[in-house]
């Protein structure tokens, strides 16, 4: 169950509305959507450019040219067409008699009716039809927003979010609908506005440029007319009432009206994105009768980021001065009394909001009051569903595990874990029971894979450490994999290379799993899964043009991930197969350069305070190279280099006293009780790579240094 699905309208309609309502119904089972419509309940997913408009009118695609003749031919022979009246299956397209026709079909005299491109109108005028309900709720939580003082830079990403919750529930659909809005908005543009005239006299040729306001004799009295829809109404429809752009009774607002339609369009060309590596995971899935549908899995600040700041990195919102003010979310009769999917659109705000604030990590070291905002926002909405909501309804059922979620995740990193915390932590145990009512929300239909995969995942990574047993986290990631589209049952080490780019981003978190056990054969499998991570979230950085912390820290945190690994792996290879232990700490070294080539990494060293990513990046880049180091590798001078400032920055100095060192490293594990050669070791790596400045290197006596126990990195804001 989706949040913000299409609404099928009913066979039988009023007049007026009755072409509309048979197109939709003939549009929507074409992109995914409506499987039990007569008379071939089934659903397919086509491409937009690759539809003709026949298969439009008919609900249903073609066979090619070649076996509609011979089945025309076969049908001719035979007097009649096969199993049903006027049509047969062949394979999973739909052929009819060109002397019968189709039952039910849409004429071309109805079709031709929309224009100026027939098919781009046609299924830009359906999809505002089967959206029209999910629009409403767009707009509604849009308004209210602007009405109770939302900070500008969070309306818009929340904005943003809502529409990516419509794209999620039916991405087929929304993906054809931009598609049309562009076809249309290229050919009804008008150019010549705005040139200046003052050079000619005299009438003009029909096919010339006019003046403003001058039409030809068989241009339509109304552009926007229903037959010659420009405007996809999803977006284009619920923008303004972000009040956003400058207004006559309001004075003057953050963009010009104008530009309105320029982040209408980026946001519509941002959504053609969707399902890209770094980007979300797009996946089809098929139903035992064969209808397909899509499914999409986003994480909407990653995807809604980039775009707020490239749409107001120029304005004023990008001057900030103290903290934006949440979402208020709506309360009373007004809200018990909208509509169904207003009601989901106006308490989601919370988890948009606070997932879009979240992965501004800039902002929540800055003001770090942020996350106690937005949580307390979080659990405001879960009590609001408890009284506008079923309670198996798909919002509450979201906002809930993010509520828990939070609360695990949250305490770790403001304070630390506190004594005793794990399996017995209250917040502990209600995730943990989170996860499994996800994973049974999901089964029974009443979750999306998508949501339910996102959920379990963020779940996964603040229960990290925390004691929960290894098989049931392995059922956890057996139920993302598998809501994802992949085979759980499948060793994804052995075919990670055939396992698409945006799939593998995901994989991050699921590698600390595969080397649990801790053998050679898990960590090489791991690292196996884990280069590859690297490779794809280091290519996502490269090609994003809007620099976030949190996005650089992504691929920073791969690289770290993979040195971990390589490292580990090497220490466990014995001094018989040393040549492969120094293949392996040479693919450690590469992957510490990554980190500290990596921007955020400078960035650490620039903080007034260490913070958590500081401390692991540090112990991770300076076990590594301490490790190759101790085994006779070259490590060069600069990184060694790099390495001790790092460590100094992430502890303060490196005469910094054994408590406060543990004080700091307390404050950013997972782990209950730290070892106390954790400290020796520090400071043993940070000699051996002094040592390797000044050219003079040290060698560790003692191995068990270098593979002291590990603090757990779990990434990232979820």
């Amino acid at each position: 169950m989706h949040v913000l699905p299409v609404a099928i309208p009913a066979a039988e309609a009023r007049r007026a509305d009755v072409v509309e309502a048979r197109l939709a119904r003939k549009v929507a089972p074409l992109f995914g959507l409506a499987a039990d419509l007569p008379p071939f309940h089934r659903s397919w997913v086509c491409d937009y450019t690759a539809l003709s408009l026949a298969e439009i009118g008919r609900g249903a695609p073609s066979p090619d040219r070649a076996e509609r003749s011979r089945l025309e031919a076969a049908s001719t022979a035979r007097s009649h067409e096969g199993d049903h009246p006027g049509w047969a299956w062949s394979g999973r397209s739909v052929w009819s008699s060109q002397q019968s026709g189709m039952p039910g079909a849409l004429t071309n005299a109805t079709l031709n009716r929309y224009g100026p491109d027939t098919k781009a109108a046609a299924v830009l005028a359906a999809a505002n039809r089967l959206l029209r309900d999910a629009t409403s709720a767009v707009a509604a939580a849009s308004r209210h927003l602007a009405a109770t003082g939302c900070d500008p830079e969070v309306r818009l990403a929340v904005w943003a979010g809502l529409i990516l919750e419509a794209y999620r529930a039916q991405p087929a659909l929304v993906v054809a609908a931009v598609q049309a809005r562009q076809v249309q908005r290229s050919l009804a543009a008008r150019w010549g506005a705005q040139v200046d005239r003052a050079g000619v006299r005299g009438d003009d040729a029909p096919a010339e440029i006019h003046p403003p306001g001058v039409e030809t004799d068989d241009a339509p009295e109304q552009a926007a007319a229903r037959w010659q829809p420009t405007s996809f109404d999803l977006v284009d429809s619920t923008l303004p009432a972000l009040r956003l752009a400058d207004d006559p009774t309001t004075g003057p607002g953050l963009v010009t009206v104008d530009a309105l339609d320029d982040i209408a369009s980026a946001w519509c060309h941002r959504l053609l994105g969707i399902g890209r590596p770094g980007r979300g995971v797009v996946w089809l899935t098929e139903d035992a009768g064969g209808s397909r549908q899509v499914q999409a899995m986003v994480r909407v600040g990653a995807a809604v980021a980039p775009f707020v700041a490239a749409t107001l990195g120029g304005t004023s919102a990008a001057d900030r001065s103290s903290p934006p003010a949440l979402p208020v979310l709506p309360a009373g009769e007004a809200l018990a009394t909208a509509p169904l999917l207003q009601r989901r659109a106006q308490l989601l705000v919370a988890h948009v909001a606070a997932n879009y604030v979240r992965y501004r990590d800039e902002w929540l070291l800055t003001w770090p009051e942020l996350r106690t905002g937005t949580r307390e926002l979080v659990d405001v909405a879960v009590q609001q569903c408890a009284r506008v909501l079923d309670d198996e309804d798909p919002v509450p059922l979201q906002l809930r595990a993010y509520a828990a979620y939070l609360d695990v995740w949250d305490p770790a990193r403001t304070k630390g874990p506190a004594s005793g915390s794990g399996e017995e932590d209250p917040a502990v145990r209600r995730l943990v029971a989170t996860q499994q009512r996800t994973i049974d929300a999901w089964r029974s239909g009443r979750l999306d894979p998508g949501a339910a995969a996102y959920l379990l995942e963020i779940g996964v990574v603040a229960l990290r450490g925390t004691g929960v047993d290894a098989s049931t986290v392995g059922t956890w990631w057996s139920a993302i994999l598998a809501a994802r589209g992949l085979d759980a049952g499948d060793d994804l080490a052995a075919r990670v290379d055939s396992v698409s780019d945006a799939q593998v981003f995901h994989l991050h978190h699921y590698v600390p799993w595969l080397a649990e056990g801790g053998r050679r054969a898990d960590l090489r499998r791991a690292l196996a899964v884990q280069e590859r991570v690297a490779a794809v979230r280091a290519e996502v950085v490269r090609r994003e043009p809007a620099g976030f912390a949190a996005k650089s820290a992504a691929a920073r945190d791969a690289h770290e991930r993979a040195a971990e690994l390589a490292t580990d792996l090497a220490l466990a290879t014995p001094e018989r197969e040393r040549g492969v232990r120094a293949r392996v700490l040479r693919d450690a070294i590469r992957h510490v350069q990554a980190v500290l080539a990596d921007p955020s990494t400078r960035a650490l060293l620039e903080e007034a305070d260490p913070q958590p990513a500081a401390l692991n990046t540090a112990r991770v880049v300076a076990r590594a190279l301490a490790a190759a180091v101790s085994h006779g590798l070259d490590v060069d001078p600069s990184d060694a280099k790099d390495a001790v400032a790092l460590l100094d920055a992430a502890t303060g100095s490196s005469d910094r006293a054994s408590a406060d060192v543990e004080m700091a490293l307390d404050g950013t594990s997972h782990l209950h009780q730290l070892d106390g050669s954790l400290h020796s070791a520090l400071r043993g790596w940070r000699a051996d790579l002094a040592g390797v400045v000044d050219r003079q290197p040290t060698h560790q006596t003692d191995d068990s240094d270098a593979s002291s126990p590990t603090l757990l990195l779990t990434g990232g804001e979820s």
